[in-house]
């Protein structure tokens, strides 16, 4: 049983190894396993795979190195590591016939700033904004590793490429945790001035690291506001702002740094009060954690962890009969 299971393992990746355009150099049985050597003609990595479903990657870091760590991800051995996966919309889950087509980031040759952010919407965890530099050098590596929208990778696959872009690319992370978001938000009472202030700033500062003239943002509420904000920064950046600016690299890349990074502080957050703190908004349990939390710690203790704004904050605190 093992043994079969091993060798439908063996048979995805050199499925995966063949689409991919890469080559196997070298391959040998190992103890529960079968050991690879897997080259894109610049790199090569070591790639051991276990019966378990175990997958090791070794080797020095690399583009391919880390495409090869994230090739055993859900969906990913159904496809190229451009494949969209989608969750099944009655189960939720990742199926073969959820895999959808979906426009993918493309090479352009420009060199430009993108800028995305995550959080915005999650009533627990911070705001997170995130800028990349990409240039002619960095994109086709970039495309290698199967960077697009972060909403289309798993977080597993997000940790792992975010190490990867910060290795490839110039790039700056703004980080409000909820009690400094709050408090910035009770100044300015409008989110969209907050985040055209934290795009502004990113970009300036990726921006002042190297020598790019253009930026790229997703667009959102008035378009003035970015350009306000970059005005008072003295950044002379030429600002593009578009619907679905996720389909570019560089927007793709930014938006992968935001979310790995709100994640992280995310489950930092956890861990300091002991309490696993789930995502986005509408969760049941978002109401029923900070219930318990409020009344374990006092309202003060949901600032520290929440943004105060959302409405709801009110359901939260509402008297319980």
């Amino acid at each position: 049983m093992a043994g079969d299971k091993l060798s439908e393992i063996v048979r995805r990746f050199r499925h995966f190894i063949a689409q991919q355009g890469w080559s196997i150099s070298s391959e040998k049985a190992i103890a529960y396993g079968y050991q690879f050597t897997v080259t894109d003609g610049q790199s090569s990595v070591p790639v051991a795979l276990y019966a378990t479903g175990k997958t090791l990657v070794q080797g020095k870091a690399s583009a391919l190195q880390t495409a090869l760590k994230v090739w055993d991800q859900p969906g990913q051995t159904q496809g190229t590591l451009n494949s969209i996966v989608a969750p099944d919309a009655q189960t939720g889950t990742l199926t073969p016939s959820s895999i959808k087509s979906s426009p993918l980031p493309q090479a352009t040759g420009l060199a430009r700033i993108g800028s995305d952010e995550s959080g915005k919407g999650d009533f627990y965890g911070p705001l997170v904004i995130a800028a990349v530099y990409v240039d002619q050098q960095s994109e086709p590596q970039l495309l290698q590793l199967g960077v697009k929208d972060s909403k289309k990778l798993t977080d597993k696959n997000m940790a792992v490429m975010a190490q990867e872009i910060k290795r490839l690319c110039p790039y700056h992370i703004l980080t409000y945790l909820p009690e400094a978001y709050n408090q910035l938000y009770q100044q300015l009472s409008n989110l969209n001035i907050l985040l055209a202030r934290a795009h502004a700033e990113v970009l300036t500062s990726v921006a002042n690291q190297t020598a790019a003239r253009h930026a790229i943002v997703d667009q959102f509420g008035d378009e003035a506001l970015v350009r306000q904000a970059l005005y008072q920064t003295g950044s002379t950046l030429s600002l593009e702002q578009r619907h679905r600016a996720e389909e570019d690299t560089a927007v793709a890349a930014a938006s992968i740094l935001a979310r790995a990074e709100f994640v992280h502080q995310l489950t930092q957050l956890s861990e300091s009060i002991d309490i696993n703190l789930p995502k986005g908004a509408s969760n049941p349990q978002i109401v029923a954690i900070g219930r318990q939390l409020v009344a374990q710690q006092g309202e003060t203790a949901l600032r520290r962890i929440a943004k105060l704004h959302f409405k709801t904050t009110a359901t939260i605190l509402q008297p319980q009969p």
